[in-house]
């Protein structure tokens, strides 16, 4: 049986002293995409070594076969390997150890399927990456990429990769799923005990953290359902949240869903810290119980397409 298919979903930033910069002539006149092209022929021709995030192991960067380059849409693919060589492992045949690893030596590496498309002209590119458990593929591209600017001379420039939500997951997941717990997040504490509890006092003037828990063991009713929809899908021009018709106000609000055994908290400021993944598995055809690469590369330009046009439908 195949293994389910997880694609994460980032918006892809050259910065330069933290003004972002049009990707098609990100130091003036360089394009990005033949930048990031010469970058992937590299990782092809020399396996990247980079620091992991704790400095305790050295993670790898390879690619067993060269990008695959489509001018047209000015987008890169293929599939990276991402390795790490932090503990021992044990190989074996069946029941039989055939030996164990050396750490210094040995690194274990799983493949990862990419698309990156960098638009003309823009900002902003997209960055599609295949998610598995303990892989983090996106920091180890995006660490390595800003090592590679550095070793250009670009000593000014970075790379920034953000989570950036599909429409299709909050869609499926507010429809379809169970509204589990809602966080009503402020980030001032009141002076005392009756400041707290008097509900004529709503601004507190101590920095801290004051948070109001809705939780269910099943789901919260629609009520409350339909309140966070409202809310997420709104406009929030501000750096608050007004509740109650504006007579009161809230920093953040989080919220857990629940659909298929899987539990995804949403942020409504803060869109940015939702974990981006989106289970494709359905859209994919296999072959020897592996991914098609034309799927992959049929469904990441799906999702991009779903980014840039798609619009949350309301909660059921």
């Amino acid at each position: 049986m195949a293994n389910k298919v997880f694609l994460a979903t980032y918006s892809l930033k050259i910065e330069h002293k933290k003004t972002a910069t049009i990707l098609s002539q990100f130091d003036g006149q360089k394009d990005f995409y033949d930048f990031l092209k010469k970058f992937l022929d590299e990782v092809f021709e020399n396996v990247k070594a980079t620091p992991s995030i704790n400095d305790r192991s050295v993670l790898h960067l390879a690619l067993d076969e060269p990008v695959k380059a489509d001018l047209n849409k000015r987008a890169l693919y293929g599939f990276l390997s991402s390795g790490v060589n932090e503990d021992k492992f044990i190989v074996r045949e069946g029941d039989e150890k055939k030996y164990i690893s050396d750490p210094d030596k040995d690194i274990t590496y799983r493949n990862l399927f990419f698309y990156i498309q960098l638009p003309i002209g823009k900002t902003s590119g997209y960055l599609i990456i295949q998610k598995k458990r303990d892989l983090g593929a996106k920091g180890l591209l995006t660490k390595s990429l800003n090592l590679f600017l550095r070793e250009k001379g670009f000593n000014e420039y970075k790379l920034n990769a953000s989570n950036l939500l599909n429409k299709r997951v909050y869609d499926t997941m507010m429809s379809k799923g169970r509204l589990k717990k809602i966080d009503f997040i402020k980030h001032s504490i009141p002076d005392t005990i009756e400041e707290l509890y008097d509900n004529r006092n709503k601004v507190y003037t101590q920095r801290g953290t004051l948070t109001t828990t809705l939780k269910s063991r099943t789901s919260l009713s629609d009520y409350w359902k339909v309140l966070v929809h409202n809310i997420f899908i709104g406009k929030n021009q501000n750096s608050v949240i007004e509740l109650n018709d504006g007579s009161d106000q809230v920093d953040e609000i989080e919220f857990e869903l629940e659909f298929n055994g899987k539990i995804k908290t949403f942020h409504v400021q803060q869109k940015s810290r939702t974990q981006p993944d989106i289970d494709v598995t359905s859209d994919i055809k296999f072959q020897n119980n592996e991914p098609t690469i034309e799927s992959l590369v049929e469904v990441a330009e799906g999702l991009i397409e779903e980014i840039l046009t798609l619009k949350p439908v309301n909660a059921k």
